[in-house]
């Protein structure tokens, strides 16, 4: 039967309850925004932190370089980054750092990345950027001694 029949009425139910099932897990699902958050401080005495939390990963380095980069954008002087509640951090996420330090640098402006987690500290250490992107009394601190004396790999 063409329209209105039986068969169009169960065709109308299935789509409808797909439509409602899809929806429900586009609700349930971790959304980037749930997976890091991102704060900007600004001190009395001037001083600009922004704290990075959670997991920096692909799914959420876009976010953080758009975030990280305006803050450097609106603010005059360095920046500081916290990192010490970033859980997570992959290739990906310390591609992030590598892009909104170097784009600190391009702009003329300082980018301090202070606190690294252990997580964010173990990726730097692997991929021998820690003494590059970390203050040297920090990259040393990382490898629990100073800096010239921790082997690598």
């Amino acid at each position: 039967m063409i329209g209105g029949g039986p068969a169009a009425t169960d065709h109308d139910g299935i789509a409808a309850g797909m439509a409602a099932a899809a929806e429900a897990f586009a609700n349930a699902a971790v959304r980037p925004d749930d997976l890091i958050q991102l704060s900007c401080q600004v001190s009395a005495d001037g001083l600009v932190t922004v704290a990075i939390r959670g997991d920096l990963d692909v799914a959420t380095v876009d976010r953080t370089v758009r975030y990280v980069t305006g803050v450097i954008d609106s603010c005059d002087g360095p920046v500081s980054a916290d990192l010490s509640e970033l859980a997570f951090c992959d290739a990906c996420g310390l591609g992030a750092l590598i892009r909104v330090n170097t784009y600190a640098g391009q702009m003329g402006r300082k980018l301090e990345l202070t606190s690294p987690s252990r997580a964010v500290t173990k990726i730097m250490r692997l991929t021998g950027v820690d003494d590059w992107l970390l203050q040297p009394t920090l990259a040393g601190a990382s490898s629990g001694g100073p800096a010239s004396a921790a082997p690598r790999g």
